[in-house]
């Protein structure tokens, strides 16, 4: 009798510990959901809202209460709106990496995998709206972090890969080094930060043949 009632116990007690676990893990779950959802909501508002206004208009009390959440909420996700409004733009490329990275692995030499990438580029920009596209190089041009480094990695290995394209196929001189290539990449892309994007699309055949012609 007094082992059937200490077999009990310690079935009891092993049962309440697994629903503890249970509920405790459901409640985890339940709470990763919750938070993924508000994240959700406010990237989905600040993109929409990015297509519409101008940074400088779009007020973060905005954001929050379309998205229905507290500003509380929201900066315990994102630093600040200018963090904010530069993860939604990055984001909003980052399908673009697996893209090139197929385009550069593809049959076609190292020129037209350079146009191709930049016709690609072109061609999303062309998707979003005329305001996005000036948020994005506004963003691109007065916000500091705009690339952190979890951005930039990415974007580095696609041009170490070009590199290695244009050298093999002797488009890029052997007398120039992948740091060279990557230096006057980064000079290209500071030398962009001031272009509306009006100017940019106007010039970019200048500016692809002036950068193919000069490594050759």
């Amino acid at each position: 009798m007094v082992q059937e009632k200490s077999y009990n116990f310690v079935i009891s007690n092993f049962y309440k510990k697994f629903t503890d676990r249970l509920l405790c893990q459901l409640e985890s779950v339940f709470v990763v959901n919750q938070t993924e959802q508000k994240k959700k909501a406010i990237l989905e508002i600040t993109f929409q809202l990015l297509n519409e206004k101008r940074i400088k208009d779009i007020k973060i009390e905005e954001i929050a209460k379309k998205a229905v959440v507290s500003k509380v909420t929201l900066f315990k996700y994102y630093q600040n709106k200018s963090h904010l409004m530069n993860y939604v733009l990055l984001k909003s490329f980052e399908h673009m990496v697996d893209e090139i990275e197929e385009i550069i692995n593809g049959d076609l030499d190292f020129t037209d995998t350079f146009q191709a990438i930049i016709d690609l580029e072109l061609k999303q920009l062309k998707v979003f709206s005329p305001v996005f596209s000036e948020n994005l190089m506004t963003q691109y041009s007065e916000s500091p972090d705009f690339f952190d480094t979890d951005a930039l990695l990415p974007q580095a290995k696609i041009y170490e890969n070009l590199f290695e394209k244009g050298q093999k196929e002797e488009k890029i001189s052997k007398e120039y080094t992948k740091e060279d290539f990557l230096f006057i990449i980064n000079i290209f892309n500071s030398g962009i930060k001031g272009l509306s994007i009006e100017r940019l699309l106007e010039k970019t055949e200048l500016l692809s043949r002036f950068f193919l012609n000069g490594w050759k």
